[in-house]
């Protein structure tokens, strides 16, 4: 069993560097010209899987780049960042981070907050399930001690702040969007919300303070903590609209009080 995990990783390694099939030849049956053939055929399946599993999890940056740039773009990022999970899904995570550094894609400064974007919504698909906050804890938040009180976000939630306008790219690149594409890049930033309210990723527009009371809470569960972060970013900030709202698309999903 051993030495068959040895094989699999010199074949293995061969598929994904083209530099290291000197090892994996003599390991492949028929002459060493069919081998090169074989492993050469393999390969470019190999990368050919990998490129589409990154175009299925950053579709808006497919088509912000287009094709043949975003082939170029894979390549790259996948000899930066070999998977390390047989699983597709999980290969793509540091794209983001990648393009910020790739030379390529200066020109286009937005991309690195569009693709954090799409692998957060990705992401939000595979998070764990929670069940829908009980109506009667909110009912409850005007008499319970707001300084012990805590609040939970359901898995799947993240948000994003952005100088770009995040939230309008997503919008105009979305399948069923009818309107018009064009997006001023100097209109100002956005702040974005992933979230998951039955079995669909959504992802929506946040207010400054919306955004700077979820990002608190991610940070700590502290309700009050929160509402002060909020409140100095917009003094109009109406909490319990807002926890409502939350509790009905499923992104505050517990409210408790700290013993």
């Amino acid at each position: 069993m051993a030495e068959l995990a040895v094989l699999q990783k010199l074949v293995g390694a061969a598929l994904t560097d083209r530099s290291r099939e000197a090892t994996a030849l003599p390991l492949i049956a028929g002459s060493e010209a069919a081998a090169r053939k074989r492993l050469a055929i393999y390969r470019a399946n190999v990368a050919a899987n990998a490129a589409g599993a990154l175009a299925a999890i950053y579709p808006i940056v497919h088509k912000l780049v287009g094709a043949e740039f975003f082939g170029g773009l894979a390549h790259a990022y996948r000899a930066a960042h070999p998977s390390m999970s047989g699983d597709l899904n999980a290969s793509g995570g540091q794209l983001a981070d990648f393009l910020r550094a790739f030379e390529p894609a200066q020109p286009l400064p937005y991309l690195p907050d569009v693709a954090h974007l799409e692998w957060l919504a990705h992401a939000a698909h595979y998070a764990a399930d929670h069940a829908l906050l009980d109506v009667a804890d909110l009912a409850r938040v005007a008499q319970l001690d707001l300084a012990r009180l805590s609040i939970k976000l359901h898995p799947a939630v993240a948000v994003v702040s952005s100088a770009y306008p995040l939230f309008q790219i997503w919008k105009v690149h979305q399948d069923d969007y009818r309107g018009e594409i064009a997006v001023d890049l100097g209109s100002g930033g956005e702040h974005v919300i992933v979230h998951r309210p039955k079995f669909h990723v959504a992802v929506a527009k946040l207010t400054p303070a919306e955004a700077v009371f979820l990002q608190t809470v991610m940070v700590s569960s502290s309700l009050t903590r929160a509402l002060e972060t909020a409140l100095k970013k917009d003094p109009g900030f109406d909490l319990a609209i807002s926890l409502q709202n939350w509790a009905n698309a499923n992104v505050v999903v517990r409210l408790a009080v700290a013993n």
